[in-house]
Order: structure tokens, then C-alpha cells, then sequence
């Protein structure tokens, strides 16, 4: 496996939105349409009512913007609420690094981490891969996965 580039992350501002928007309407778009769930103007509204500037961070890697993620700390729990790139930049190690750096930070506190995902998203291999397991293996067409319960 190539060694993850060096990449940097930065306090979202809100206007970083309609950057983060492009990257979650490309990579769910075909996930969705998959399932024959996809409605462009409910993903974008959904979207709207989620996304956290306070709670997200661009990723950058030289010097350009790559992606994000928004991590969400409630009480016992941190919950990945998203975690996106650019398909140029997947599979280079970059959300192993940034999910494992949530995962220690975790471990220490003592909760868990959770996170939703669409079921046929390629990453839930990664995330099975770092520990999560699905609650509910039935649920469709979302399923929701845990790490460090049980």
C-alpha cells in the first residue's frame, strides 16, 4: 500500500458549503440512483439542515481543496457525520488516517463513534476494516455502524 500524502486540514467557514455540496452530491448521486432513491432536491436540503461549518474541516492536500469531514461530539459519542473526497484522492489512505486519528481520540475519551452510511457505499469495507460494525443489517437503504460498543 502507498504511504497516505501529507495532507492538512482547516476549520470549515460557511462558505465552504458549496464546496462541500458538490463533493456529497457526487458520490451520492450514483449510490442513490443505485437503489433507485435518489432525489437531487432532498439530498441538497438534507444537506442544508446538517451541515456544521463549526463542526467540519476542509481537507487540503498541495495546497488544494480535497475534501471534508464533520465530526460531531455529543455526550459518550462522536459521530462521523461525513467524511468526503475528491475520486481522484480516494483510496490513497486519506480517510484510514483521518478515521483512525478520530478512533484513538475516541479510544482515549472512552465513546464510541458512530456514523450512517448508504448501504452499497464501498467504504463500509473500510469502516468494517477499522472496527465498526452494522447495528441494524437489515436497514435500507441507510445503515448506521458503531465502533468501541460491545
Amino acid at each position: 500500500m502507498k504511504q497516505c500524502p501529507d495532507y492538512v486540514l482547516r476549520p470549515a467557514r460557511r462558505e465552504d458549503f458549496a464546496f462541500a455540496a458538490a463533493i456529497y452530491i457526487d458520490s451520492m448521486r450514483p449510490l442513490m440512483q443505485r437503489l433507485a432513491r435518489w432525489n437531487e432536491e432532498e439530498r441538497r436540503a438534507a444537506l442544508r439542515r446538517s451541515f456544521r461549518a463549526a463542526d467540519t474541516s476542509v481537507i487540503i492536500l498541495d495546497g488544494r481543496d480535497i475534501g471534508w469531514i464533520q465530526v460531531t461530539e455529543r455526550d459518550t459519542d462522536y459521530n462521523l457525520a461525513q467524511l468526503q473526497l475528491l475520486d481522484d484522492y480516494c483510496g490513497l489512505g486519506i480517510g484510514t488516517r483521518l478515521i483512525g486519528a478520530l478512533l484513538d481520540k475516541a479510544s482515549r475519551e472512552e465513546k464510541t463513534v458512530s456514523l450512517s452510511v448508504v448501504r452499497n457505499n464501498r467504504a463500509i469495507a473500510l469502516y468494517e476494516r477499522l472496527g465498526f460494525r452494522i447495528v441494524d443489517p437489515g436497514a435500507t437503504p441507510i445503515l448506521d455502524m458503531v465502533w468501541g460498543e460491545g
